[in-house]
């Protein structure tokens, strides 16, 4: 049994140098094609409360599997694995039984595990508040956006928002009002662009939208004045009793790749110029970067 037991270390060992549940679960399913004769698995990682169970991973979707030898591996009270599958020979299974029980139990460990790491890098890139990537995410996959472009020679618009005299909304209420504002923004960036754009909320009042592969600046110019002209509409509830609400305004500062920028630290220094020089010409503007104007801005 010990060198069982090896083994299976062994293996799960080979688990942890993955990179991605999908990888993991295909490791394991070959490891249990060789030593158990499996043809098809399905693993599944379950969230469970009183009332319900929600599959919130499945290795694949839509195969045929028997479901004659069902595992359930219990993590914590909240979460367990859950592991069918068919096979070539019933009574090799049998006879292997408690040998595949061990490997099971060991290696949903490691899914489980897997599944917290990745369930921690997904919170640390997004923020908190409004559900959008944060700007955490900008510095990692930034570069990666930009090498992708430029291989296919396409345009990528960036599009600073800021929210107009945003403080005096917590000065005038509070931080939960300003948090409704910022949800509120967030919602209409999400629902103007395309579900191939990215939205990322930079810091206090400030979001950063990505639009990939535009044909020109007059493009990006087009979905920026569409947003402002979206959130000018938007009314924030601030007092369910009273029905009170809000109505905000934003502008926003427009660079694009590479005309007028080609690496991320330029393009967010000049989104910042531009959405400077928007809010220089009033509320609800929108400035497209031009180099011989950002020569004379002077911030202080």
């Amino acid at each position: 049994m010990s060198e069982v037991c090896e083994v299976i270390a062994k293996q799960n060992l080979n688990l942890k140098n993955t990179k991605t549940l999908e990888e993991t679960c295909n490791t394991i399913l070959e490891y249990l094609k060789l030593e158990f004769k499996i043809t098809d698995i399905i693993i599944s990682v379950i969230r469970v409360d009183e009332r319900s169970e929600e599959i919130i991973f499945a290795s694949v979707e839509n195969i045929d599997v028997e479901e004659h030898n069902i595992f359930e591996l219990i993590q914590n009270e909240n979460t367990k694995i859950k592991v069918i599958c068919s096979y070539e020979d019933e009574n090799y299974l049998i006879e292997n039984r408690c040998v595949l029980d061990l490997a099971l139990q060991v290696f949903s460990q490691t899914i489980f595990i897997r599944l917290l790491n990745d369930t921690l890098k997904d919170l640390t890139l997004i923020d908190n508040v409004t559900g959008l990537y944060n700007r955490h995410y900008l510095d990692n996959y930034a570069g990666n956006i930009l090498n992708i472009s430029s291989r296919e020679s396409k345009k990528v618009a960036f599009l600073k928002i800021g929210i107009d005299q945003f403080k005096a909304v917590i000065d005038e209420f509070d931080y939960s009002v300003g948090d409704k504002v910022l949800k509120a923004l967030a919602d209409i960036l999400k629902t103007t662009v395309r579900s191939s754009d990215i939205v990322v909320k930079i810091d206090g009042d400030e979001f950063l939208v990505i639009l990939m592969n535009i044909i020109n600046s007059d493009n990006a110019i087009m979905i920026s004045e569409k947003i402002i002209n979206n959130f000018s509409e938007e009314k924030v509830l601030v007092n369910k009793q009273t029905e009170q609400v809000l109505k905000k305004t934003i502008c926003a500062g427009i660079t694009v790749f590479p005309d007028d920028a080609s690496e991320i630290d330029d393009i967010i220094r000049k989104t910042d110029i531009a959405l400077y020089e928007a809010k220089n010409l009033g509320r609800s503007k929108s400035f497209k970067y031009i180099e011989e104007e950002a020569n004379s801005i002077d911030f202080f």
